[in-house]
């Protein structure tokens, strides 16, 4: 089986040995050091290099994309998912963008067809009617698999800018300035600024700090949850896709305790055809039946589509057993969502360390969405150098809020459309269990929430020189200005929810969920307190991002 996104491994200058005598010696080998050449940091590098910084990536696997990884069926040479596989243009215009930009074209997921629901071990499937796109709700494939955008990324990078098979172990805070990375096969290298764009609880598990990080810090790295990291991923290659001629989509649930396949969808490029699917069990027992787990899948998908279904070419994908994705932490608990503490979107080290990878997102956590998201949040941090300051007069500064306040008022102006578009997304991946226990309309309130804070902190970024210059320094951590611009948002949350339940009580696929289309008290008060924590996550990131700015105009330029 080959991969795609692989690249050659690139050598490291000799930075001499670790300890006290290589700490004093080492020279800077570059102005930022990325950990991790999964999408965030390949993202992150390519927007530092068209900026002019010299970046270095360091990759512990053999080969780059991080949770990007295609495999090519040996039979039929399509490509195969085995990680990340969607994205919608509609709430995720990042990746639309950068495919864009790099002139890779994507394709849609198949829809068409019905969809089996299978609740019973002993009984044939269940058909239920679909209207195409109901399940994945305009989602999109990239063409040739994912692992070609990571490759793309690569290959806008210089030569000697990605080195693989490079695993830090720790990094100091140097004395001099800087900061200096040990790495497992004994290299010591002395860089400017460090970003760690790597799972949290990896970060956590494998680095050691000099000096410790914060508590604060350190338990918010230790507590977010690495998106997929403990599940695995199937795929089986057929030399045509057989289920459609049938009239299926190829989406089918398993919902029975028995269930090796969770969920199934169609992963096929045109003319062949695949089926690839969440495996139910979790590390554990994928570990006891490892033996027999290809056979048991090849049933399931027998049971499901027929005999023809258990003739395919097998590709599986085990992220518990990746130790460059998968904490120990990951291990001992079940799969939650990643909500990242806003202490990992803000600099340390004065300046000298930042966190990004897509656990840290405040919009898209865990999808390739929050991966860029991170990405241009650490790059803006980084590029805000002080010599690119200018001085600005006062009203240079009350423009600037102005301005601001004007892109709120379009941010505000989406929030009911987006928040159907991500209701409808919440409902496609609910099951009946799901449903009795509500929540769906908070969730669709938080991510559209999340969604207008991220792109209102990008007009930020743009009017963040102007802003920076304007008098009083942060009182206590708090930015003069803080107050002013968070007022543009006033009223917009309690709006917002009015508008969605509205929306809700006219809603026909929300009729019989009586907690989504008439909520009781309760319900209200966790839209309340998913909002809370939406706000509570943008108002400390616009702050932070005020005062690195801030503290930047005050330094002399270089």
């Amino acid at each position: 089986m080959n991969m795609v996104g692989t690249s050659d491994a690139r050598h490291l200058p000799s930075g001499g040995t670790p300890g006290p005598a290589a700490d004093e010696a080492a020279s800077l080998v570059c102005d930022v050091a990325i950990v991790g050449a999964g999408l965030a940091g390949l993202a992150l590098a390519r927007r530092l290099h068209l900026a002019g910084r010299q970046v270095r990536v360091l990759e512990a696997r053999e080969r780059i994309g991080g949770r990007l990884l295609t495999r090519f069926s040996a039979a039929t040479d399509q490509p195969l998912d085995l990680g990340a596989a969607w994205f919608w243009p509609a709430t995720e215009p990042g990746v639309a963008a950068l495919l864009a930009e790099l002139g890779l074209a994507s394709l849609p997921q198949h829809d068409p067809g019905d969809a089996l629901w299978l609740d019973d071990p002993e009984r044939a499937p269940e058909r239920h009617d679909a209207a195409p796109g109901q399940v994945h709700q305009g989602a999109r494939r990239i063409e040739g698999g994912t692992a070609r955008l990571a490759q793309a990324l690569a290959d806008t990078l210089p030569p000697q800018a990605l080195c693989l098979k490079a695993a830090v172990c720790e990094v100091h805070r140097a004395d001099g300035g800087g900061v200096l990375l040990h790495l497992a096969d004994g290299q010591c290298l002395h860089v400017a600024q460090l970003v760690l764009a790597l799972p949290p609880r990896l970060a956590a598990e494998r680095i050691r700090f000099v000096p410790a990080l914060p508590p604060p810090l350190a338990q918010a790295l230790a507590a977010v949850p690495t998106w997929m990291a403990a599940q695995a991923k199937a795929a089986s290659a057929f030399g045509r896709p057989f289920w459609r001629a049938a009239g299926h989509s190829g989406n089918a649930f398993v919902r029975h305790p028995q269930a090796v396949l969770g969920e199934v969808f169609d992963a096929g490029t045109a003319p062949h055809g695949a089926l690839a699917g969440f495996v139910a069990l979790d590390a554990h027992q994928r570990q006891h039946f490892r033996r027999g787990l290809p056979l048991l899948i090849h049933s399931q998908l027998g049971q499901l589509y027929g005999v023809d279904a258990q003739e395919g070419e097998l590709h599986l994908q085990d992220w518990a057993e990746e130790p460059w994705t998968c904490a120990q932490a990951d291990l001992a608990g079940p799969a939650e969502p990643p909500r990242a503490d806003a202490r990992l979107r803000q600099p340390w080290w004065g300046g000298r360390l930042f966190f990004a990878g897509t656990e840290t997102a405040l919009h898209g956590a865990g999808h390739m969405e929050g991966a860029l998201d991170s990405a241009e949040r650490v790059a803006s941090q980084l590029l805000l150098r002080p010599a690119d300051t200018r001085p600005a007069t006062p009203a240079d500064a009350a423009t600037a809020v102005a301005a601001f306040r004007q892109a709120v008022q379009d941010l505000r102006a989406q929030g009911p459309e987006r928040y159907q578009r991500h209701l409808v997304r919440v409902l496609s991946g609910t099951t009946a269990g799901a449903d009795a226990q509500g929540g769906l309309s908070a969730r669709a309130l938080r991510a559209a929430a999340e969604q207008c804070y991220a792109e209102a902190l990008g007009r930020l970024d743009a009017l963040l020189p102007a802003l920076a210059a304007e008098a009083g320094a942060p009182v206590q951590g708090r930015h003069p200005l803080t107050p002013a611009l968070l007022s543009a948002f006033a009223g917009w949350s309690q709006s917002l929810v009015d508008e969605a339940l509205a929306f809700n009580a006219r809603s026909c696929a929300l009729s019989r969920l009586p907690h989504e289309h008439q909520p009781d008290a309760e319900d209200r008060r966790a839209i309340a307190r998913a909002l809370a924590a939406a706000w509570q996550a943008f108002a400390l990131e616009l702050n932070a991002r005020l005062c690195v700015a801030a503290e930047a105009a005050r330094e002399p330029a270089a």
